[in-house]
């Protein structure tokens, strides 16, 4: 309950925030866990893509958590002997928004203060990257 009132707080301080794009929540037919926030930006807004933006987070102490990759970058695949290099090459929307748009927020159980300093520091980072 702790990690959904995060991600709500999230999704309406972003909401009207040029540049990120908010996830989904919970809906009639879908129920998160919400482990992690999709945290989403559109880089043909920003000078700079999520990976500007992470490099910015960082500098501000705060954590992403790049969860989710496409399959084929996971180490095993070329362990096994797959050519990732070319399955990359054959799914440039994958690699579009592994590289080029998004990263994870973790939902832990940040006081109010915390995740407050987190949204308004990205909110900040991204509107400096519009103007800059």
């Amino acid at each position: 309950a702790k990690r959904k009132k995060a991600a709500e707080y999230l999704n309406r301080r972003f909401k009207n925030v040029p540049g990120i794009v908010t996830p989904p929540l919970d809906s009639a037919t879908i129920t998160s866990t919400h482990h992690l926030y999709l945290f989403q930006v559109d880089p043909s807004q920003l000078k700079g893509d999520i990976q500007k933006v992470k490099e910015r987070m960082e500098q501000k102490g705060i954590t992403q958590i790049p969860h989710f990759a496409p399959l084929y970058r996971f180490s095993i695949m070329k362990q096994l002997g797959y050519d990732t290099k070319a399955i990359a090459a054959t799914c440039p929307n994958a690699e579009h928004a592994f590289l080029h748009t998004f990263t994870h927020l973790p939902l832990y159980d940040f006081s109010q203060e915390d995740i407050e300093y987190m949204a308004e520091s990205i909110v900040g980072i991204v509107s400096d990257m519009r103007r800059t």
